[in-house]
């Protein structure tokens, strides 16, 4: 572990990289590590309590949400949205919730159509309902259930139908039915310019400086608005371990992945050196964010950064396996990260 704890760091000065990395085996700890600063600035180093902005680490959360009210008999994942969010209607007929879960929906996505984006920028949560009545004529990227592509569209649409449906603003909805029951003590669905108490900073590095950047609210409303800490994320890795708050077969379709694609529903699924992968990441301004569990072996992994630059995630991730487990020469297909739109 000191060997790695060496690597880490000597990696993350020569690529400027801040952040957090926990590995848990079995609910034990084996190794954590941080390495820069939650605020340059004044000098404040990373705790417990440090809340990252996760961006579409959210996801998996959204997902559970909405499948919570599955379970409930309250919404059936195969109708089309527009039956519990009107202002869908006029996306193609053939769409389902299930498809959107999966990614498989093929509808048109706010931040990547540049003409939407300019046009409605910004595209905050309070115009969420709005802006996706418009975005409804714009041309899709292909039939639903033909193809896969990852757009935060879906789960916009997944957050306003909990809203739609439980008669809860998302915030609250999540905060009673998944954070709470989940053990995330911390955990908070943002908004632009709220205060959020141990919040880090975050940071992009612009003409090789570390240079303070606002964190983005456009269009993540349900796609990567909730900022959280370390144990918070962890809560995930106890949720899909041992089954909580869904039941089992809605668990198992969940963590399915489409024919289409490798993604399950809010989750990637995948071979990871020949070991079965359950995972995520997020990344936009000034944060990167990534959680592997490997339910086989019961180890997980989460990283938090507040340096929104380079793909540190899949290299650190490389180099906790190879500690953990030793080299090997299986090549397994790359998981896509979300990079964000800063390289």
């Amino acid at each position: 572990m000191e060997k790695l704890r060496n690597q880490i760091n000597e990696y993350c000065e020569k690529n400027s990289i801040f952040g957090m990395i926990r590995v848990t085996v079995r609910d034990e700890i084996r190794f954590e590590h941080s390495v820069g600063f939650a605020d340059k600035e004044n000098g404040v180093l990373f705790s417990k309590d440090s809340m990252f902005s996760l961006y579409s680490l959210s996801k998996p959360f959204c997902a559970i949400g909405l499948l919570k009210l599955k379970d409930k008999g309250l919404v059936d994942l195969d109708a089309h949205p527009s039956k519990y969010l009107p202002e869908a209607a006029g996306f193609d007929e053939a769409v389902t919730i299930r498809q959107i879960l999966h990614h498989t929906s093929g509808l048109p996505d706010f931040a990547q159509n540049k003409e939407f984006a300019a046009q409605y920028a910004p595209g905050y949560a309070k115009f969420a309902r709005e802006h996706l009545k418009i975005l409804t004529g714009y041309p899709q990227y292909f039939a639903p259930g033909t193809d896969g592509k990852y757009i935060n569209t879906n789960f916009i649409i997944c957050a306003l139908i909990i809203e739609n449906v439980s008669n809860m603003k998302y915030a609250d909805y999540m905060r009673k039915e998944i954070f709470e029951p989940l053990g995330m003590k911390n955990a908070i669905v943002d908004d632009k310019d709220m205060i959020i108490p141990k919040r880090v900073k975050a940071y992009m590095l612009l003409n090789d400086q570390f240079t303070l950047v606002s964190k983005c609210d456009d269009w993540l409303f349900g796609a990567g608005d909730i900022v959280a800490t370390v144990d918070d994320v962890y809560c995930l890795n106890r949720a899909i371990k041992h089954r909580l708050i869904l039941n089992e077969e809605t668990w198992r379709e969940a963590l399915t992945h489409s024919p289409l694609n490798s993604k399950g529903m809010g989750c990637t699924v995948t071979s990871w050196h020949g070991k079965h992968r359950i995972t995520h990441n997020g990344g936009h301004m000034g944060f990167r964010t990534l959680h592997i569990q490997l339910p086989e072996d019961d180890f997980d992994i989460i990283f938090l950064s507040n340096t929104g630059h380079g793909n540190a995630r899949d290299d650190l991730s490389e180099m906790i396996y190879t500690a953990f487990y030793g080299k090997d020469n299986v090549l397994d297909a790359a998981v896509e990260m979300d990079t964000g739109y800063i390289k």
